[in-house]
């Protein structure tokens, strides 16, 4: 078995069946980080609850017709949906979204998401063709500052690419027992599809998006020092093959190589729709 789930990234070719038929690919929840959960509930998108000490914080929301099942992981882990205080959203896609409207409705937490991806979020919410989004209502756009809340601080980071206003999330985590100090962090969108000419033309976007995705990937952001990478989609690494017997032990995802290993993987991978700019 291969540790790090930032390993081998691959594509998803199920998204039908999971919309209609959530049940079939159920997932429990799993610990990730000492206070951190993935409360998804299946084997595709990921939902990621922080215990803050002082109420809930969710990293997206996944889609709607899963919503059961993220609430259903929520209370097996016992916490109480009602105690959400803030959703963060990665980007404006219907998968990781479409849930937020309704948790919103079920405890009155405020949503984040980028200013560039909630304009994108109006301009292509009803686009034929595409994962229809479930509206909700945006109260809070990322800055420069951390989100805050309890014992986290949670530092995002406008990583562009995938949409024009993906944002990635920095933070760190303690373990109460043992006082280790982790480094974790969620890139807020690898899926490299999205960077083709076509579709970024489709979407309104444009390729310095996917150029400025390839610099931060080969800089700034693939040299961040993560101990713990999330991934914001099962399929982006090995993750079911690693979830443990103990769904409480976190320490199977501890694998510092990992962050830097698969964003330079998905960087070349974009360079190779561009070989008129990069010699690869």
């Amino acid at each position: 078995m291969k540790q790090g789930i930032y390993y081998a990234p691959v594509n998803h070719p199920r998204l039908g069946d999971d919309l209609t038929h959530p049940w079939k690919y159920e997932v429990p929840a799993y610990r990730v980080c000492p206070h951190v959960w993935n409360v998804g509930g299946n084997d595709d998108v990921c939902v990621y609850l922080f215990d803050t000490g002082e109420g809930l914080m969710l990293i997206d929301s996944g889609y709607h017709t899963s919503l059961y099942l993220v609430i259903d992981r929520i209370h097996r882990i016992g916490f109480d949906p009602r105690d959400i205080k803030k959703i963060l959203l990665s980007h404006w896609h219907g998968d990781h979204v479409n849930g937020a409207a309704a948790l919103q409705a079920l405890s009155g937490c405020e949503i984040w998401i980028s200013k560039e991806d909630e304009a994108n979020h109006q301009k292509f919410k009803d686009l034929e063709g595409f994962l229809p989004t479930v509206d909700y209502t945006a109260t809070h756009f990322y800055t420069d500052e951390p989100v805050t809340l309890g014992r986290f601080s949670i530092q995002p980071v406008l990583t562009p690419g995938h949409t024009p206003g993906s944002t990635s999330f920095r933070w760190t985590d303690t373990d109460d027992v043992t006082g280790e100090t982790f480094r974790c962090a969620m890139h807020g969108g690898i899926g490299i599809p999205f960077m083709r000419p076509d579709l970024l033309q489709k979407f309104g976007n444009y390729p310095e998006d996917a150029h400025r995705f390839v610099r931060d990937c080969m800089g700034e952001v693939g040299d961040w020092e993560v101990d713990i990478a999330t991934p914001s989609h099962l399929n982006q690494g090995n993750v079911l093959e690693n979830i443990p017997e103990d769904k409480t032990d976190y320490r199977v995802w501890i694998a510092p190589q990992y962050w830097k290993e698969c964003l330079h993987d998905r960087a070349q991978g974009v360079m190779e729709y561009y070989p008129e700019v990069y010699k690869v």
